[in-house]
């Protein structure tokens, strides 16, 4: 990734951590309102009325300068992530993308959904209209199907994006059928020679094949009938981020861990690591450098790389690597660096939870060289039975999706382990 991206992603990935921060308070609020309306019912005399006059001016104003700051960060966000769009849609298309199925993107797609939900456009497109419409009615078609539109498809995908730790990461296609890729695998250098000599023979385009299925996600949703009959917009709002949260997590399981074609899921990065790229580390005094050196499997100095992260759970962070980060003097003082915990990192590098990973295991990886293929339709069904005496129609939303580490090198494990007794 360009380095200009990759730092108006870094802004992008700052102030979205800000943002959510600043969310946070948003209960805090709520909750001081609360406790100073019952204030306003309770104050019996002029010094309490004056008390609570004065507490509820503290919390507009701090509550208004809370606001300015989130309008000021959701602005920022919007243009960067604006920003970084034209410079991909400035640059060439994939060159891996090949066969007689184009890929074709929706990133564009979806930010302009986003816009349209800002200005509450989206509820007003008729294929948004029609679609939840249908979507009322499909509890009493025996046996329907209903495709998502490409609208609807893109407001969830956008989502799945607030549910997931490794989907961001990875290189994403969408594509109609089924696809192969091809990679050049080769990294040798270009050779220098005479204006009018030919250019040499050897194994500088080398190809492999990549070639990609289609195997089926799915999550069944119950819809409590009375919110059948609520506006579209609570609809929407509850069926796309259900569907979206499922799918999200049935992906980052099967990026980690997916066993493949063999039991109709995409290839995860672990089980197609190279023997070489999957080392033990002791957790002794040198656990911090020991571990930092695996990063040399995947950089080894021949080619570019892009980001590497290291992905981790989070008991592993905070039982194995946060005392690294925390540094005092004799008398407690701090005099190391405090970690930051909504932006952990590992000696500078960014680290990604993600709950699939087991305790003890650090997985370093360029996931760019991870690639997650789309398909172009998400359906729904539906059945009355599941449960029918709570009131309740089951919804099932299903994707397809495959995926597969297409540079495996580019990954490596590190588990580690007590030291022996």
């Amino acid at each position: 990734m360009p380095l200009k991206k990759l730092m108006i992603q870094k802004k992008i990935d700052q102030r979205k951590a800000s943002l959510n921060e600043l969310l946070k308070r948003d209960d805090e609020f709520a909750t001081r309102s609360a406790e100073l309306e019952e204030s306003i019912n309770e104050a019996k005399t002029e010094e309490e009325v004056s008390t609570v006059e004065s507490s509820i001016e503290e919390l507009e104003n701090e509550k208004q300068e809370h606001d300015d700051k989130k309008s000021k960060l959701e602005g920022e966000i919007s243009e960067l992530e604006e920003e970084l769009e034209e410079l991909n849609s400035n640059e060439p298309s994939n060159p891996k993308r090949t066969n007689n199925q184009k890929g074709e993107t929706r990133d564009m797609n979806r930010l302009q959904v986003r816009e349209l939900l800002k200005t509450g456009e989206y509820y007003e497109r008729s294929e948004v209209k029609e679609f939840y419409d249908n979507f009322k009615n499909l509890r009493a078609v025996s046996g329907g199907e209903l495709t998502i539109p490409d609208v609807v498809v893109n407001r969830i995908m956008d989502i799945m994006g607030d549910y997931t730790t490794l989907y961001p990461l990875v290189d994403k296609i969408q594509v109609k059928g089924t696809t192969r890729i091809l990679v050049d695998a080769d990294t040798s250098a270009a050779t220098w020679m005479e204006q009018s000599s030919a250019l040499p023979q050897g194994d500088v385009g080398t190809i492999t094949d990549v070639d990609f299925d289609g195997f089926k996600v799915g999550k069944v949703t119950f819809v409590d009938n009375y919110l059948l009959q609520d506006s579209i917009i609570n609809l929407d709002s509850y069926v796309t981020r259900k569907i979206a949260r499922a799918i999200a997590k049935a992906l980052d399981k099967a990026i980690v861990n997916g066993t493949g074609s063999g039991d109709k899921q995409p290839a995860g990065v672990i089980p197609n690591l190279p023997s070489e790229n999957n080392v033990g580390v002791t957790a002794d005094e040198d656990l911090l450098k020991n571990l930092v050196k695996q990063i040399g499997l995947i950089d080894t100095g021949d080619d570019s790389v892009g980001e590497i992260v290291a992905v981790m759970n989070r008991k592993t962070y905070y039982n194995r690597l946060f005392e690294f980060s925390v540094q005092v003097d004799s008398s407690g003082n701090v005099v190391g660096k405090l970690p930051n915990l909504s932006q952990p990192d590992l000696l500078g590098l960014r680290v990604v939870f993600n709950n699939n990973l087991e305790e003890d295991e650090v997985l370093f990886g360029e996931f760019q060289q991870y690639t997650l293929v789309e398909r172009e339709n998400i359906t729904i069904d539906s059945s009355q039975h599941a449960r029918f005496t709570e009131d309740q129609t089951a919804f099932r939303g299903k994707g397809r999706f495959d995926g597969k580490p297409v540079k495996p090198s580019a990954f490596a494990l590190a588990t580690i382990t007590d030291p022996a007794a």
